[in-house]
């Protein structure tokens, strides 16, 4: 059984790796991959052109988005991988496509590691109006997957020779794209999101309220846990580590498979 799977990116090379993941894994269904605008489509078309990603089509703007959603005729998981603007905006078309969405996985947010800023992850900081909007929104079951959670899991120059020495052209483009970011000394975050989707044992996480900070210009984009003992009062779950072993195993296997 597959799990019916859209993912929400931008055009940077680690959703590239997030999409050929995605695409490649025998128990994922990629149904499509929506972005902010048609230069992004454009531009994570151009990147995963050598990773055999098969007929998964690049959507630009809300529409593609609400229209998938809406459509659909069992709830699919929806995986954020970029700022939350145009997931933002197809809420604010539609909320009612939040239940059609059987998890809602976001990259994003800090628990205590450093992003872009001292106390903010680059997606959350880009668009902190938009993260708010979609945490807060009616979706069944959240994950955030925090930058402490891929900092946890960071790929080594080894992982991607191991990635690249499988021969496949996902496992080579794949580690090409994490070569590119290890060498301007960026992590691989994306992919993390992709994998917890196929195994959730892969992230340490905890319960927790979660907002995001939007007035304090100190702090601009900052998300902030609550940490919840109690289950059901815990509205997101939220990932603050992972198996950085087992998840470079899941994305050797994946992407150096061959069919």
């Amino acid at each position: 059984m597959t799990t019916p799977l859209v993912l929400a990116a931008d055009a940077n090379t680690d959703d590239a790796v997030a999409i050929l993941l995605a695409a490649r894994h025998p128990h994922l269904d990629l149904r499509g991959v929506s972005t902010a605008s048609a230069d992004e489509a454009a531009a994570l078309r151009d990147l995963v052109a050598p990773g055999e990603v098969g007929e998964v089509g690049f959507h630009a703007g809300p529409d593609w988005l609400v229209r998938t959603l809406r459509e659909a005729p069992e709830p699919v998981t929806l995986v954020t991988t970029g700022p939350l603007t145009h997931v933002a905006a197809a809420l604010a078309a539609d909320r009612s496509i939040a239940r059609a969405v059987a998890r809602l996985v976001v990259l994003g947010g800090a628990h205590r590691a450093a992003g872009v800023a001292a106390h903010a992850e680059r997606n959350v900081w880009t668009d902190p109006d938009a993260a708010a909007v979609v945490l807060a929104a009616p979706f069944r079951d959240t994950l955030l997957v925090t930058a402490d959670a891929t900092a946890a899991a960071a790929l080594t120059p080894a992982d991607l020779d191991r990635l690249h020495a499988s021969g496949t052209a996902p496992a080579r483009a794949a580690a090409g794209l994490c070569a590119e970011r290890l060498d301007r000394g960026a992590l691989v975050h994306d992919p993390l999101a992709v994998a917890a989707v196929v195994d959730p044992t892969l992230l340490t996480t905890l319960r927790a309220t979660v907002r995001v900070e939007r007035t304090d210009p100190a702090t601009y984009g900052a998300t902030r846990f609550a940490a919840e003992l109690d289950e059901k009062r815990g509205r997101t779950t939220v990932a603050v580590g992972a198996d950085r072993a087992r998840y470079a195993d899941l994305l050797c296997t994946t992407l150096g498979k061959r069919y």
